[in-house]
């Protein structure tokens, strides 16, 4: 029959049989399976049979239902899918596969026998003869593979070296108190459970102390009469332990042979459980470094895609000329800017930045492109568009997430430009090659989706004769710090800028990045750099 695995928030495991009817977990009194988590809802979800087979759905719980670290409203379980609900672990079971292998925390299970303790700083005493067995394990056990076949190997040392006859292996759970059970050997009993003590596991988990009882009087107990009576002649628990990190539990024990542990056996229990601690640090420093290139991998795509957005061309010639530099803080930006020429003879010119850094920044940044080219058109105004933009970001983010804006309509054929900002820099403007650039004076107003329905008041001044040149810059420019946290700051912007007036665009934004990267020298870029120049001869 199919049935539910459980693991409980204090370690403890449960078995729960599905049936045609509807199962109700939660906190209540009333649901077909009240549990004691205090991080799971009163009615949190229920499993189902449908047409289809067993479903598992949320009832509207505050913290939500997980499905294989998934939120999910609604799943179709197959066998194996975990289920989290609160703290609590449920996994689903088919029935396919016969009957289940679980282990039972049972704070009867040694009753009447004699259980001593050792604490984790407590000296391992081998024989010589152990040691070097240690020794020979070493590298079979720390070596790097996966897992799973880690710990079944390990288990398969303790049958061989320890004679065990039942044995589990508990691995805890990052973040939670719960442990999982991956391996679980020579079960018995007609549901195939074990049963160890809850005290025992609660000891080696939260204190790291090894344990190991007997018989409380093994020489006058029959073996046979102790296996029926007691369940258990003798067992060993141990912690395995890196550094200050409790890892997991090694678990195992003897319900036929007379022949009990020693304190010997368990110091050697030990051993292995430290050498198996370390192929576990191993196993996840690999997985870890896998995951990690399967992320560099992602956010390269990401970039890829990112770079796409901007514009693959920019205008060069006798009437306007464009360069622009764009480098983001991590590997993705937050910052983007645009030209755009539309139908009535306008060329509209924008920097945006997102607030953050890093692919969640991107991701709202490729929202904004995607408005921009959708509503940038003839006959637009920089103000309207300002309001349309920031009614979609407020309505479509958080407000955590914002985005400062400078939009510029620039036309040619009467030499004007309007531009309206959403707390951005106004542009610099630099006319005449002897009086020093001016960052044009904007009137304060609220970034892109802090405010709906907030406005956006345009100003609009005249280029007049001869030559002009205009700057927008994102913060990065100058925020950029060096070793001492000093920011580049205006002043070093303006100064940088009066120094080469009379070059060209593509040249007047290269020298402008080259002294950001001189000032900063081999301090970490804090944030993304934009910078878009405007020529107009």
């Amino acid at each position: 029959m199919p049935e539910l695995s459980l693991v409980y928030p204090d370690g403890t495991t449960g078995c729960k049989v599905l049936g045609t009817a509807p199962l109700i977990v939660g906190r209540d009194a009333s649901c077909d399976l009240a549990i004691d988590d205090p991080s799971a809802s009163r009615r949190h979800v229920k499993f189902i049979l449908t047409s289809d087979g067993y479903c598992v759905e949320d009832l509207g719980s505050k913290n939500g239902t997980l499905v294989n670290d998934v939120i999910s409203q609604s799943h179709k379980l197959t066998d194996g899918d975990h289920v989290l609900i609160g703290s609590t672990l449920a996994v689903y079971h088919d029935g396919s596969t016969g009957s289940i292998q679980t282990v039972i925390v049972d704070d009867e299970g040694t009753a009447g026998q004699a259980t001593r303790y050792a604490s984790r700083e407590r000296v391992l005493n081998l024989s010589e003869q152990r040691l070097r067995m240690i020794y020979e394990l070493s590298s079979r056990l720390t070596t790097l593979q996966d897992k799973q076949v880690l710990l079944e190997d390990a288990m398969s040392i303790c049958f061989e070296m320890l004679h065990f006859e039942r044995g589990a292996i508990a691995i805890k759970r990052a973040g939670h108190r719960t442990v999982d059970w991956p391996v679980v050997r020579n079960l018995r009993g007609n549901e195939g459970e074990l049963k160890i003590s809850g005290s025992l596991l609660r000891r080696a988990i939260e204190q790291g102390e090894r344990a190991i009882f007997t018989d409380a009087d093994p020489a006058s107990i029959d073996p046979t009469v102790s296996m029926v009576q007691q369940g258990i002649r003798s067992a060993m628990c141990v912690p395995m332990v890196h550094n200050d990190e409790i890892l997991g539990v090694i678990y195992g024990d003897r319900i036929h042979s007379s022949v009990t542990y020693s304190e010997e056996d368990i110091d050697f229990l030990a051993g292995i459980a430290q050498q198996v601690s370390i192929g576990v640090i191993n196993s996840r420093l690999v997985a870890e470094q896998e995951r990690m290139v399967r992320v560099n991998q992602d956010i390269q795509l990401a970039r890829k895609i990112q770079t796409g957005l901007f514009p693959q061309s920019l205008p060069s010639n006798e009437k306007f000329k464009v360069a622009a530099l764009n480098e983001p803080g991590q590997h993705v930006s937050g910052d983007y800017y645009d030209v755009i020429e539309t139908s009535d003879g306008l060329i509209w010119c924008l920097v945006a930045d997102v607030t953050g850094e890093g692919v969640a920044a991107s991701l709202l940044t490729a929202n904004l492109q995607a408005a921009v080219r959708m509503t940038i058109v003839a006959d637009s105004h920089p103000s309207e568009l300002l309001q349309r933009w920031n009614n979609l970001i407020y309505r479509n983010t958080d407000a955590t997430k914002f985005i400062t804006c400078i939009l510029l309509a620039i036309d040619l054929s009467n030499r004007t430009v309007t531009c309206a900002s959403a707390g951005h820099f106004g542009p610099v403007i630099m006319k005449d090659n002897d009086k020093p650039p001016t960052e044009l004076a904007m009137e304060p107003c609220f970034p892109l989706g802090v405010v709906e329905d907030t406005t956006f008041p345009p100003t609009t001044f005249e280029i007049g004769d001869g030559p002009v040149k205009l700057l927008l810059y994102s913060d990065g420019v100058v925020e950029a710090m060096d070793e001492k946290t000093q920011p580049f700051g205006e002043d070093r912007m303006m100064s940088s800028l009066s120094e080469h007036l009379d070059r060209p665009t593509p040249e007047i934004v290269k020298a402008l990045r080259k002294e950001i990267s001189q000032f900063v020298g081999a301090a970490k870029q804090s944030d993304d750099i934009t910078i878009l120049a405007i020529e107009i001869p």
